[in-house]
């Protein structure tokens, strides 16, 4: 497909809090401890759950578990396979077991899970959304409340709703605001399971507001119950129905999710989540997949830490991937390196330049992204993040100017952004307009129209970077 890639943002301030588990958890009603004809290996399973301290760490309703260490699996839903590999062998955050259970009693744990979340070929696609009483208003500030809420009128009022009563709420500043990417979502969530887990129709009816978290959030619960000998081929399959494949935004947006629902439910293994990108039908598929593999490794939504990085190093583990999965790497990197510098931008400015050589101009529109993400998009506050890059300010404001047309899906904010940048460095920032203009308008006419009334001036870089 003959595509620019569409950059997008999740603001720094989400990254992980500690290491913690990755494993086994759901929401889904109906354990076995309720059930009179469960098996006694999976009434055992839950007598070991307990015992072992499994809910001190992960959400798990058929036990009654809140923990939140970990994510909550009710969307990963591992099969019974891996259930017993991670209890066994730890991993990830998460200690080994095989010293402390007997394998009577892992097997046991695993097949209580497995039951109780309801893995296997019958599992819906929709995941783990589950509506319940929880109203918008009748939350307040918890932001997790909140986060249901918003899923909760998806899932009976639609998507749209939804969406347009959290652009009301963003407007108005507050939690909704701080948590707007989050919020989005669940309403995903919600939206897959309004439509009984139908992916196309799901995504079809989102928005792109707050960084298109609503796309992020069907695909995240796409591979809910998805054995994982199956991941390769379900990954392949939902993105390549016609009524996606002919919206070239949202096609984006289906493989970008990809990325991140992959993370989810491998647990943030890195490599097999690349790997199960590499397997995707198209070069443009296979690198917008890996965009969000690396978003979700930095900054993952269940706030839970990845392996897959370092303390002493927040260009890792970008040096360290191969060649083709670099690209959107550094391309997201800043947003680990920003919080471990205290938000210092000259400092983040000198870990760009430590990048490998062909890498250091991405690196820099990555602080770019990041100078729009986290100024909300105030194009004084950008010139200034992006001033500390010296030669490299117009990379800066190339990957800000990415970033401001992505989140509003026109060009009206980064142009006026673009035209107040010095003027040595507005005709790259202009060519940055026009990558992500490439991506929402599919004819090279429709390319070079909204060149012509977003970048006055630059038509020409414009077009350059829109392919027309």
């Amino acid at each position: 497909m003959r595509r620019k890639v569409l950059l997008l943002v999740v603001p720094a301030a989400v990254l992980a809090l500690a290491a913690v588990l990755i494993a086994l958890v759901a929401r889904s009603g109906g354990g076995a401890g309720g059930d009179p004809g469960a098996s006694a290996a999976a009434l055992r399973g839950e007598a070991v759950f307990t015992e072992a301290g499994c809910a001190g760490c992960h959400t798990l309703a058929a036990a009654s578990a809140t923990g939140t260490a970990g994510p909550d699996l009710d969307i990963t839903r591992p099969d019974r396979a891996r259930i017993e590999r991670q209890v066994r062998a730890g991993g990830r955050g998460m200690p080994a077991f095989a010293g402390r259970l007997s394998g009577e009693e892992i097997a046991a744990v695993a097949e209580y899970v497995a039951a109780s979340t309801a893995t296997g070929g019958s599992a819906p696609v929709a995941g783990a959304f589950r509506p319940d009483g929880t109203t918008v208003d009748g939350c307040g500030d918890d932001v997790a409340c909140l986060e249901q809420a918003f899923g909760n009128v998806a899932f009976r009022q639609g998507p749209r709703a939804a969406l347009t009563r959290m652009d009301e709420g963003i407007a108005e500043g507050g939690p909704i605001a701080s948590d707007c990417h989050r919020i989005s979502h669940s309403i995903g969530a919600g939206g897959l399971a309004r439509f009984g887990g139908d992916v196309s129709k799901a995504l079809a009816a989102g928005t792109a507001t707050c960084w298109s978290g609503y796309y992020h959030g069907v695909l995240e619960r796409a591979f809910a119950g998805v054995a994982d000998d199956g991941l390769g081929e379900a990954a392949r399959d939902l993105c390549a129905a016609d009524d996606i494949r002919d919206d070239t935004f949202v096609t984006y947006q289906c493989v970008h999710g990809l990325g991140h629902g992959l993370m989810i439910r491998t647990g943030l293994d890195l490599p097999g989540a690349l790997a199960a990108c590499d397997g995707l039908r198209t070069d443009w598929d296979r690198s917008s997949c890996t965009g969000g593999v690396f978003m979700e490794n930095l900054s993952s939504s269940y706030g839970t830490t990845s392996e897959w990085l370092r303390e002493d190093d927040p260009l890792y583990p970008c040096q360290a991937v191969a060649e083709r999965h670099k690209l959107y790497c550094y391309l997201m990197v800043t947003s680990r390196v920003l919080p471990s510098v205290g938000w210092d931008w000259a400092k983040a400015a000198g870990w760009c330049r430590r990048a490998e050589r062909d890498w250091v101009a991405t690196c820099f529109q990555s602080l770019g992204r990041d100078a729009s993400g986290n100024s909300l998009r105030d194009a004084a506050k950008i010139h200034e993040h992006c001033a500390v890059a010296g030669a490299m300010e117009g990379e800066c404001l190339y990957g800000a100017a990415r970033d401001m047309v992505s989140n509003d899906a026109g060009g009206a904010g980064a142009q006026r952004m673009c035209s107040a940048a010095p003027g040595r460095w507005r005709a790259r920032c202009f060519e940055g307009v026009g990558t992500v203009l490439g991506v929402l308008n599919e004819s090279r006419a429709a390319r070079r129209a909204a060149c012509a009334r977003w970048a006055p001036g630059h038509v020409a870089a414009c077009r350059r970077g829109a392919g027309a």
